[in-house]
Formats: C-alpha cells, structure tokens, sequence
C-alpha cells in the first residue's frame, strides 16, 4: 500500500500525522560561548552562489533578477562562528492527548537569518566519510530553509544540489554539470552580481585568483 493511501487512511481515522504534529521552535543552545570566527569564503563558496542564482533564475520560480541578488545577499554577508561543541535545536511535538513534550537534537550548525550569523560545530582533523555527508546535508537543509522560507515546497530540489555540490567542494566543473543536468543557467545580470560581490565583500582577505575561480 502507498504512503499517500496510509495518509489518506489515517486522516479519515484521525490519526495525526508527525509531520503535523512536530514544530521547531526559535531557539537553540550551545555547551559554551566560546565562538571563534572564521573566514566565511571558506564556507559560503563561489560555486555555492552559483547554483543558488541559477535554482532562483529557473523561470518557473518567476524571481525577478533583484529578488535574487536580495536573497543571495544575506549569504555574502554572514558571519561564521565555529564552536568546538555541537549546536542543540529544540522540537515540540504535539501529542493527541494535548501534551507537548519538549524534545532537543544536536545540529552540526545553524543558520540565524535575522542576525547574519552561521553556528558550526568545528571538526576535528579529517571528516569520515559518515561525517561528510551529516555535513552537506544539515548544511543544505539550512541554507535551502533559510532562502525558501516563503516557497517551501523548493527546499528539498534546492537542499539536493546544495547537498551534491558541498559534498564535491563545489569544484567549478561539478557545478557546471549540476547546472546542465538540472537544466539551470546564470544570466549575465547575475554573473555580474556575483563578480562584484564577491570582489565586494572578500577581496581585502584573500589573494585575487582565489576569490574568482570560477568566473
């Protein structure tokens, strides 16, 4: 039997689905203060931009070449603070009975839009392979959740490229090819963009042929 029919079945029972029943709240805790603040092209990369603008040039998504830039703006301007412990989130599940039972989970960072700043919980030495891909998948829900807050139902194609590309160092052939097998481009508007953010915003800390790889 398929999922959607087990849906249907529950919904005509009355059986609550976890999905409905789960919300996140706003708050998040750390076992210490102690942030140290790194270089945010070291995580917020180049190639990330890139298949960010070339998902949200897609004209099925209608954004206009302003919107775009808005929305990748609030990347180029993060700030990221690593911490050597994980990042808890908190959950409130809703139960039938009306009781909410508060529940937490380690996150390998966190992303807090309305305050420019990126929460990462540091590694240590080279990542398993385990460990690589907790990392671009957390990290790709964030971001993908963070930018498609008012068109959700994006998040998961967004969150899968995302995913793809940090898991590949978002290497300028491996976007390239996300970008044709996905049948995405960036217009000259948004190269443009990029090329004068990112001289912008990081050229007085990195070398020249660093930043612009890729352009």
């Amino acid at each position: 039997m398929s999922r959607a029919r087990l849906n249907s079945i529950y919904d005509s029972i009355g059986v609550q689905r976890i999905s409905k029943s789960v919300m996140k709240n706003d708050s998040f805790t750390l076992e210490n203060g102690r942030f140290r603040t790194v270089d945010s092209s070291k995580v917020i990369k180049v190639g990330l931009l890139r298949i960010i603008l070339a998902f949200f040039a897609d004209p099925a998504l209608d954004i206009p070449a302003e919107g775009r830039h808005r929305m990748v703006s609030c990347l180029l301007n993060v700030t990221v603070q690593e911490n050597d412990e994980p990042i808890t989130v908190g959950y409130s599940v809703s139960l039938s009975s009306g009781e909410v039972v508060n529940v937490k989970v380690n996150r390998m960072l966190r992303w807090e839009r309305e305050n420019s700043k990126l929460y990462m919980q540091s590694s240590n030495g080279e990542s398993s392979y385990k460990e690589k891909i907790e990392f671009a998948t957390y990290f790709a829900e964030e971001i993908s959740k963070g930018l498609l807050f008012e068109m959700p139902d994006q998040i998961p194609y967004l969150s899968e490229l995302i995913k793809f590309g940090s898991l590949l160092d978002f290497d300028d052939a491996v976007v390239a090819f996300l970008h044709k097998s996905n049948n995405l481009q960036l217009f000259p508007e948004d190269e443009d963009f990029l090329k004068s953010s990112v001289l912008g915003c990081r050229c007085p800390s990195r070398k020249s042929g660093a930043v612009l790889g890729g352009f």
